[in-house]
């Protein structure tokens, strides 16, 4: 069956049933910059993996993407950018530069790929010794700005599509290597096109690690992404973004088996053909549902956030704070607290909310996403209330969650299943990972229950 393009006869029809000129009130704009650093500058640390490697060369480009919504006077940047992490206060200064420039908010999410440089300071030439490099970090800050006022500034009436695929063919693309396995694996698409037909934008949330090239390589590159990003815009043009999603626990390509078509047998594991098998392949998918799906307008969006107060008891992440790791930025109070942000965004069609987004700060583990937090023998907090599954309080009949969204707080990890002393969960021989990435079992508590006012409260603006 052939597909109809959101088209004039399209546009034209809507009037009429509406009896309405322009039946979309949302309008939307894209733009994307290019946020590869210049090697010849000095060395860059690669960071996601451990210290001390430096990139030696470029593989593809990395980038800043935007997709702009407009409502009336109101307009919000959502902005997808090839980093490891942007800590709040970056996000701040992005927010600050638009503003500069016109009336517009932002919300910015990494798309966490593990071959970009160090934004955050972890991965340095040695440990304790900050990666940062603020001239690239200004770069990003600025061209991720740059982006979000052409995206604002080129908005024009549009028709949206929303789609999801659930596949075991999905979930093959992960490795999960701690207990509870459960995957987030669902595709959520999000696409927006003008009168005249022409793909405006299309955003993909999906949750799975960018490090497919794993922690030899020293190209920077997109990873996976960047294949998505070609492929996707190959077939219906615009702009790709990818906002990544509930990524903890660990969700990752590395170590999951991924069959090359073109031999027949599993692409090399850290190569970057399993990267573009995995990168063309959820492209296509989302292109696919995309063709399928009914275009409508989008009569209006709301985008609400609520500021949380994390105890931080890492002592790593206050001793990494302390010796100046992190730059300027990632201060923790005099109370031992970090301050950071939860969001939640909703497009309302005729019929209420056609999809709902959960902007997490950090790497949520699936469990708390979709639901099946486990209670373990070991667990250091067994009896901890299970904190509610964040895309189970939404409404909207498409539900993403995004990661990394406005700030990088690191694991978010369900307070039942904290495992920091030993005995460790399923009498395993040694601690599993994820605690010593995370501020405190009080993190996924707070930002759980921040989350859900917001989404209970109908978008209520948190206070």
């Amino acid at each position: 069956m052939a597909r109809i393009a959101a088209g004039p006869l399209l546009w034209a029809a809507l009037a009429l049933l509406t009896g309405t000129a322009s039946p979309a009130q949302v309008r939307a704009g894209a733009a994307r910059r290019i946020i590869t650093p210049e090697l010849a500058r000095g060395p860059v640390w690669l960071a996601g993996f451990g210290q001390k490697r430096a990139a030696t060369g470029v593989h593809d480009d990395l980038w800043a993407r935007c997709l702009a919504l407009g409502e009336g006077r109101r307009t919000l940047a959502l902005c997808a950018v090839d980093s490891i992490g942007l800590f709040l206060e970056d996000v701040e200064q992005i927010r600050r530069l638009v503003r500069e420039r016109m009336a517009a908010e932002v919300a910015v999410a990494a798309t966490h790929v593990h071959q970009a440089p160090d934004t955050m300071g972890l991965w340095g030439p040695a440990p304790g010794v900050s990666g940062i490099n603020p001239d690239y970090n200004r770069l990003v800050i600025e061209r991720t700005a740059e982006a979000a006022v052409e995206a604002a500034r080129s908005m024009r009436p549009a028709l949206f599509k929303a789609a999801r695929v659930a596949s075991a063919e999905l979930d093959g693309f992960i490795h999960d290597t701690r207990p509870p396995v459960v995957l987030d694996s669902e595709l959520i698409v999000l696409s927006a096109a003008g009168r005249d037909g022409g793909t405006i934008a299309t955003v993909v949330n999906w949750a799975n690690h960018p490090e497919t090239l794993g922690s030899r390589n020293t190209l920077v590159t997109a990873d996976y992404p960047g294949f998505l990003y070609r492929r996707l815009e190959e077939r219906l043009g615009g702009t790709a973004l990818l906002v990544n999603g509930a990524l903890g626990g660990m969700q990752s390509p590395l170590g999951a088996e991924v069959k090359d078509p073109a031999t027949g047998a599993p692409a090399a594991e850290a190569s970057f053909r399993k990267a573009e098998l995995i990168g063309l392949r959820v492209a296509d998918l989302a292109a696919e549902a995309v063709g399928r799906a009914r275009a409508v307008p989008v009569r209006g969006f709301e985008y609400h956030e609520k500021r949380i107060a994390i105890p931080v008891s890492n002592a790593g992440f206050r001793r990494a704070a302390e010796a100046g790791v992190f730059g300027e930025r990632r201060r923790i109070s005099p109370e031992g607290t970090l301050e950071t942000v939860g969001g939640v965004l909703r497009l309302r069609s005729g019929q209420g909310p056609l999809l709902e987004a959960a902007l997490v700060p950090g790497e949520m583990y699936p469990e708390l996403s979709r639901g099946g937090v486990e209670r373990y023998a070991g667990a250091d907090f067994p009896e901890a209330p299970a904190e509610p599954a964040i895309k189970g309080l939404m409404r909207a009949p498409y539900r993403m969650l995004i990661g990394l969204a406005n700030d990088e707080i690191g694991y978010i990890i369900p307070k039942a299943e904290w495992d920091e002393k030993p005995p460790w969960l399923k009498d395993a021989p040694r601690p599993w990972y994820g605690e010593v990435n995370s501020a405190g079992a009080e993190t996924a508590p707070r930002i759980a229950a921040a989350l859900a006012e917001l989404l209970e409260g109908g978008g209520r603006k948190g206070k």
